[in-house]
């Protein structure tokens, strides 16, 4: 009781004291508040994105991926599995399938289609040396062909895009199983720096994809657009040179499944884990990577983005019959602007504006000048620390006074010696009158 007492007599003992400390402690919480935003933002800064065209003097060409579809030689793949083999999906391909005997490269190599079966003829801007092509092995596509442009183009028409003649040879198959839905070619475009990958194509939102017919004529019209990441501590990307993160997901994608199955498809290249030697491991693997390929979930992989990147639109100028005898498709792959569509991540908090609002901060606390931040810092070490200096002050008085007593008796003596004189003067004043 009594401490209550005491402390309303010490409040009403001075009111308006309490009220600046009051207005003192809530303003300090506010700036608290503040400042920590402004840290929070200058370690992990809040991005902006900016969107412009851009008119370049060279303009990128997309690489083109083609796939042909059925992509099996299925009177091949019957006499290599010593069975019906329509398509190595199905079991019946590996029940007798001579394992140790028929190489599972020989398998894949003659089942598929070599390039001078697939292309008639190609070119960049009326060249074939403008362009290179590589190939790769899938499961599903069987052996697809990339072109890749090897210059930049300066002008923007039909005449100087890509232009492609796919031959298609049509096989009479003894199957009752529907297969495909027509014959053709899958295409796909996509920045050239990325690696096709059978898998993560088809989520990657990066690709564009379009399916070509046998003896038709498409004009095929481009548009792109840049983006440019900015990395932070929660979103990293990659800025390597020849980085594919479509390509860091396959091989991911096809540890897991090697790891599971204990041993690796003849599609899944440079593996650890060897080929699998019988057909339940085969059956086992395929069926897991047909689970993952037909999944529309996302695969968790740890591989970072492309800090830069490229997107491709098609659209469709004319489609039309390509009139041939022989099953071929004619492809035109331009653009017919050279405006780019940039898209930009920029961090929007820096170190002017940080201290820019730390000052603002600080000034709505103290409403002083930097003199005055020195008074009330001086004043908040008088308070916290003045019994300290009061006792480091008597500790050295004390020091001193007991390093020199004679020093202080002689000081008196002489002291005691001027007030007689001054006394004894005053007293022979006084007997002359």
């Amino acid at each position: 009781m009594g401490y209550w007492l005491e402390l309303r007599a010490w409040l009403l003992r001075d009111p308006a004291k309490l009220i600046r400390y009051l207005v003192l402690f809530i303003c300090s919480i506010i700036v608290i508040v503040q400042l920590y935003e402004c840290f929070s933002k200058l370690s992990n800064p809040p991005i902006s994105t900016h969107s412009y065209y851009n008119v370049n003097h060279t303009i990128e060409m997309p690489a083109i991926t083609i796939c042909r579809e059925p992509p099996y030689k299925e009177e091949v793949l019957s006499d290599l599995s010593r069975g019906y083999c329509p398509h190595p999906k199905f079991a019946t391909c590996w029940m007798d399938y001579p394992f140790g005997e028929v190489s599972f490269e020989d398998f894949f190599n003659n089942a598929t289609f070599s390039q001078e079966e697939t292309f008639y003829s190609y070119g960049l801007n009326g060249e074939k040396s403008n362009v290179a092509i590589d190939s790769s092995v899938h499961f599903y596509m069987g052996r697809c062909y990339t072109v890749r442009p090897l210059m930049d183009m300066k002008r923007v028409s039909k005449s100087v895009g890509y232009s492609l003649t796919l031959e298609h040879n049509l096989v009479t198959t003894v199957s009752d199983i529907d297969l495909t839905s027509g014959a053709g070619w899958h295409i796909f475009l996509h920045d050239k720096r990325e690696n096709f990958t059978e898998i993560n194509m088809k989520g990657s939102g990066r690709v564009e994809y379009v399916f070509a017919g046998i003896n038709e004529q498409i004009e095929i019209k481009l548009q792109s657009q840049y983006f440019s990441n900015v990395e932070t501590h929660k979103e990293t990307c990659s800025r390597k040179e020849g980085y594919s993160d479509l390509k860091c997901g396959e091989i991911c994608i096809w540890h897991d499944l090697s790891d599971e199955s204990d041993c690796s498809g003849p599609w899944m290249h440079d593996m650890i884990y060897e080929p699998c030697n019988d057909s339940d491991s085969m059956r086992n693997l395929i069926k897991n990577y047909k689970a993952v390929y037909e999944s529309d979930d996302d695969y968790e992989c740890n591989c970072m983005e492309p800090c830069e990147s490229r997107i491709f639109t098609t659209y469709i100028q004319s489609r039309k019959t390509f009139s041939q005898p022989e099953p071929r498709t004619l492809l035109y792959i331009y653009y017919t602007t050279k405006l780019i569509s940039m898209i930009e991540e920029r961090p929007s908090y820096d170190t002017t504006q940080f201290i820019a609002d730390v000052g603002g901060s600080l000034g709505f606390l103290l409403g002083l000048s930097v003199l005055g931040i020195i008074g009330i810092l001086e004043h908040l070490t008088l308070f916290f620390c003045g019994d300290c200096i009061r006792r480091l002050q008597l500790k050295n008085e004390e020091k001193n006074r007991s390093k020199s007593p004679e020093d202080g008796e002689s000081q008196t003596s002489v002291e005691t010696l001027d007030i007689n004189d001054v006394y004894t003067v005053e007293k022979a004043q006084l007997g002359k009158y």
